[in-house]
C-alpha cells in the first residue's frame, strides 16, 4: 500500500514528463498549492471541488526550508506531508516544491487550472508583503491557464495546530489568548506599517562576524588540545549593520553612520551586504582594521568552540572625533529618531555621546558588554534616552549590583536615564518592560527552539526602537520585539535579516 502511494509522489522533474503525456491524452490538469501542514475538513472539501475541474489534480507542497510562518513550522515534515496527501483518493499526484510560491510548478506543468480556497478572494493587501497570486495568475495567462477559487467552509491548519497541539508552553498560551482578545494580527499589523515613512538615523560600530566550521579530528600527539580540521567559511554583516538591515524591512528612509578600518575595511562586502534603501555614511580610522569576530564552530552541530576577536578599541583620535562630530550636529536634526547600537569598539566618544543625546528628538539605546568591554561599557555612560533596550545582566553592570529584584533597578535606571520605555531582555524568560504610567509587562519567549543566539537581543532592539517612537501600545511594543527576537535565533548568524512579510505571518499565525 506504502509503495502505491509514494507512486503518486514525484519530483517536479518527474512530475513533468508524466502530464505531458496525459496532456497528449486530452486529459485536463488541476493544481492546487500549499503548505498543508494539517489535514482538515476544510482541505478535503477544497480538493473534492477542485478535482471537480478537470481529470488530473495535481498537488504541490511547500518544502519545509521556504515556510515561513514562525518557529516550529511546519510541525509536520515535507515528505509526510506529501505522503498524506497522496493517501486521498481525489489526489493523482504531490510534488515537494522548492519554492514558496506556485510559480514554478506552473510554468513546468501548465495546468488547466489553478484552484484556491475562497479565503484568497477577501485576503487584505498589503504593499510590503509579495502578493504571491498575482505572480502566479500572471504565469497561468502566458499560456492560457486560469485561476479558479473554491466556495466552501473554511478551517485554518494554523489556529487548529495553536489550540490542539499544545504548540506552547501553558504561560505563553495564556498570554497569547490575552492579547488577542485585545489586539487583532491585522490591527498590529496595520501599526507596524505605519512606520514606512520614518526617515531614521541608525549610528553605532560595524563589526563582520565570521565563521569558521571545522571538523574535530581527534587529540594531538604532542599538545594537549583538540585538533580541528576546517572546512567552510561564512561572513556576516553584523554590529550595527545588522541593525540596520533588520530596520529596512519596515521604513523607507535608513541613514546609517558608522566607522570602518582602513588597513582591511571590507567596505565592498558591506555594501553589497546592506539593503537598498540604507544610506551610509562611513568614517575611516587609519590605525586598525574594522572589527572582526571570529567564531570557529563545530560543522555539524553548530556549537561554538571558542572565538577570535580582531579588534582595536581605543577611543578614535580627536581629530577623527571632531569631524565626525561636526557631521552629526549638522545631520541629527534631519530625521524623527535617532538609534544607536553601542558595543564599545572604540566609534562613541564622551563628545560624542554628548552630541547625540542633545541634538536627538528621540533617542533609542542598545549599550551592550561583550568579552572586550565587559563592565566598561554600559547604558549610564549616557545621560539620556527615550527608550532603553539591554539584557538583565547589563542593567546590573549599570546598576552595580548583582542581587537586588530587577524590576527595582529597572526603576532606578529608567529615572536615571530618564527614559519613556525600557525592555529588559532576559533570554528563554523573555522580556521585562517598564513605563512610568503603565508600571511593568512581562512577554514571554515566543520560541524555545535556538539555531544561533547571536544577534536576537539587536533583533528585538531593532523592531522595537520604531515602534516605542511612534508610541505603538505598551503591550504591543514588547510583543512585536520578542516576534522578531524568535524569527532571529532561527537564523545561523545574520545570514539572513528580519523581514516585514515573514513578521506578518509569525504574527497572523501567533493571534489566529
Amino acid at each position: 500500500m506504502k509503495s502505491a502511494l509514494f507512486q503518486k509522489v514525484k519530483t517536479l522533474s518527474q512530475l513533468r514528463q508524466t502530464i505531458r503525456k496525459l496532456k497528449k491524452e486530452g486529459k485536463k490538469i488541476v493544481l492546487c498549492h500549499g503548505v498543508f501542514d494539517l489535514i482538515h475538513p476544510g482541505h478535503i472539501r477544497h480538493l473534492t471541488s477542485a478535482k471537480k475541474y478537470g481529470d488530473i489534480l495535481v498537488i504541490t507542497v511547500t518544502a519545509d526550508k521556504y515556510i515561513k510562518k514562525g518557529p516550529g513550522r511546519p510541525i509536520f515534515q515535507e515528505a509526510l506531508r506529501a505522503e498524506v496527501l497522496s493517501s486521498l483518493n481525489m489526489v493523482d499526484f504531490v510534488a515537494i516544491l522548492n519554492s514558496e510560491s506556485a510559480v514554478e510548478a506552473i510554468k513546468a506543468l501548465k495546468p488547466d487550472y489553478y484552484v484556491k480556497g475562497p479565503d484568497y478572494k477577501s485576503r487584505k493587501k498589503r504593499s510590503k508583503i509579495p502578493q504571491k497570486l498575482i505572480d502566479e495568475t500572471q504565469a497561468l495567462q502566458v499560456f492560457g491557464g486560469k485561476t479558479v477559487f473554491t466556495d466552501d467552509i473554511v478551517f485554518s491548519s494554523s489556529k487548529l495546530i495553536s489550540e490542539y497541539l499544545s504548540v506552547y508552553p501553558k504561560k505563553t498560551k495564556e498570554y497569547l489568548d490575552d492579547l488577542k482578545n485585545r489586539y487583532s494580527a491585522d490591527y498590529i499589523t496595520d501599526r507596524l506599517s505605519t512606520l514606512e515613512n520614518l526617515k531614521i538615523i541608525v549610528i553605532g560600530d560595524s563589526i563582520i562576524d565570521q565563521y569558521h566550521y571545522c571538523f574535530p579530528v581527534g587529540k594531538s600527539s604532542k599538545e594537549p588540545l583538540i585538533v580541528h580540521q576546517f572546512m567552510i567559511d561564512e561572513n556576516f554583516a553584523g554590529g550595527v549593520l545588522a541593525t540596520a538591515n533588520h530596520l529596512a524591512s519596515l521604513t523607507k528612509n535608513i541613514h546609517l553612520v558608522s566607522l570602518l578600518g582602513t588597513k582591511k575595511s571590507f567596505e565592498k562586502f558591506i555594501l553589497k551586504h546592506l539593503k537598498t534603501n540604507i544610506t551610509p555614511k562611513f568614517f575611516y580610522r587609519t590605525d586598525t582594521s574594522t572589527t572582526v569576530k571570529r567564531r570557529y564552530l563545530d560543522r555539524f552541530t553548530r556549537q561554538k568552540l571558542f572565538q577570535i576577536s580582531y579588534l582595536n578599541d581605543d577611543p578614535i583620535e580627536p581629530i577623527l572625533e571632531k569631524k565626525i562630530n561636526k557631521y552629526l550636529k549638522a545631520e541629527i536634526k534631519k530625521f524623527d529618531f535617532v538609534i544607536v547600537n553601542d558595543f564599545g569598539h572604540g566609534l562613541l566618544t564622551e563628545k560624542l555621546i554628548r552630541t547625540i543625546c542633545h541634538e536627538a528628538k528621540y533617542l533609542a539605546l542598545n549599550v551592550q558588554s561583550n568579552s572586550a568591554n565587559y563592565g566598561f561599557n554600559v547604558i549610564t555612560k549616557y545621560p539620556r534616552a527615550d527608550f532603553v533596550c539591554i539584557d538583565e545582566h547589563e542593567i546590573r553592570l549599570a546598576a552595580h549590583d548583582k542581587y537586588s529584584d530587577l524590576r527595582f533597578l529597572i526603576k532606578k535606571i529608567y529615572k536615571k536615564m530618564k527614559s519613556t520605555l525600557m525592555i529588559i531582555t532576559r533570554g528563554s524568560n523573555g522580556s521585562l518592560s517598564y513605563t512610568e504610567k503603565g508600571g511593568f509587562y512581562e512577554t514571554p519567549a515566543l520560541t524555545d527552539k535556538v539555531v544561533d543566539r547571536v544577534g536576537a537581543g539587536d533583533a528585538l532592539f531593532s523592531i522595537a526602537s520604531p515602534c516605542a517612537y511612534k508610541t505603538l501600545e505598551t503591550e504591543i511594543i514588547p510583543f512585536i520585539g520578542n516576534v522578531a527576537g524568535a524569527l532571529q535565533i532561527q537564523i545561523v548568524g545574520h545570514r539572513k535579516s528580519i523581514e516585514f512579510a515573514t513578521m506578518v505571518k509569525f504574527i497572523n499565525r501567533l493571534l489566529i
